[in-house]
């Protein structure tokens, strides 16, 4: 019998297109926010993007997505949601970048590219547990690579665990890259009564 190796644990990343055409004045509101310094880049000042009407049918799309990689992932036993806490939205011009992070105060996390050269453009998750032991790798695979690249493309929303640092490397086309991040929180029945573990969230 020949080795066989399964993941288990698997970190998942969620992928998702936005197929409706993105109106002309959403994208003016977005490009034109007003905006503050970010470590590399930029970011808009108003933080609390999907209260904003006139990106209403994107906030549905993106909770709609959302609670569809949550509920496929987690199969919840009670009644719970998640729901969309801030959200807000990036500018990187070229010979900008985004410093790696997480998002804390948040379960799972999402970024919506508006505005980007597409499969050129990309983001970088990283794995950031500790090396017991530092082993060169000749070719590299989901088992032993620090990092994981994937290109992206306008209208496509990617969903990932707030935990899992990612970046984005410096932009080295002329096209601005616009992205719309966001994070989220659960909303219902978490744990259980008879474990003493139940906490209900409104």
């Amino acid at each position: 019998m020949s080795l066989i190796v399964k993941p288990i644990f698997p970190i998942p990343v969620g992928f998702d297109i936005f197929e409706q055409d993105l109106k002309p004045k959403q994208k003016n509101f977005i490009m034109n926010l007003e905006k503050t310094s970010n470590l590399g880049n930029l970011t808009s000042k108003d933080r609390y993007l999907s209260k904003q009407k006139i990106l209403s049918n994107l906030v549905e799309f993106f909770t709609n997505s959302i609670n569809t990689y949550f509920k496929e992932l987690y199969q919840p036993k009670y009644n719970v949601n998640l729901r969309i806490t801030q959200m807000w939205a990036n500018y990187s011009e070229k010979n900008q970048w985004h410093h790696p992070h997480e998002h804390p105060n948040s379960f799972i996390s999402a970024v919506f590219y508006l505005n980007c050269t597409n499969d050129l453009d990309n983001i970088t998750f990283i794995k950031k547990e500790y090396q017991q032991l530092q082993v060169y790798s000749e070719n590299f695979n989901q088992y032993n690579s620090p990092d994981w690249v994937f290109p992206v493309k306008e209208n496509l929303l990617l969903i990932f665990p707030s935990n899992l640092t990612h970046k984005v490397e410096t932009v080295k086309n002329d096209k601005p890259r616009v992205s719309i991040s966001m994070n989220t929180f659960p909303v219902g029945i978490l744990g259980e009564d008879s474990n003493c573990t139940e906490c209900i969230l409104k």
